[in-house]
């Protein structure tokens, strides 16, 4: 996981550790720990070029490099810069998404 200041500035090592196959990038920590908004699909230019870095810092030292995503379309551009795998969403999203509907139509009926 690449989502501290520590992880950011430890890069080359951590990625020159044989052994370690891949990185993967949490937008949203590296955002907070860089000092700027967390979240997801960022277009915060110091957070951009973080993880512009790293995933060609990565590909550059023969590692796969995966991030997670809000999005679909956010997701595709980080495979456009050099991202091996993405991620979009969460169980957790996804789970809330799907009962969100339930437990609005519960809310009219039962107010």
């Amino acid at each position: 996981m690449i989502e501290t200041r520590t992880a950011v500035d430890n890069l080359e090592a951590i990625l020159g550790v044989e052994e370690i196959q891949a990185v993967y990038i949490g937008p949203s920590d590296l955002s907070l720990a860089l000092g700027r908004k967390p979240g997801f699909d960022t277009e915060d230019p110091v957070v951009l070029e973080a993880i512009t870095h790293i995933i060609t810092s990565a590909k550059k030292a023969g590692k796969r490099v995966g991030i997670h995503n809000g999005s679909v379309p956010y997701a595709a551009r980080m495979v456009a810069l050099g991202a091996d795998f993405v991620t979009v969403g969460s169980d957790l999203r996804f789970l809330t998404a799907g009962a969100q509907p339930v437990v609005d139509t519960f809310r009219k009926v039962y107010p």
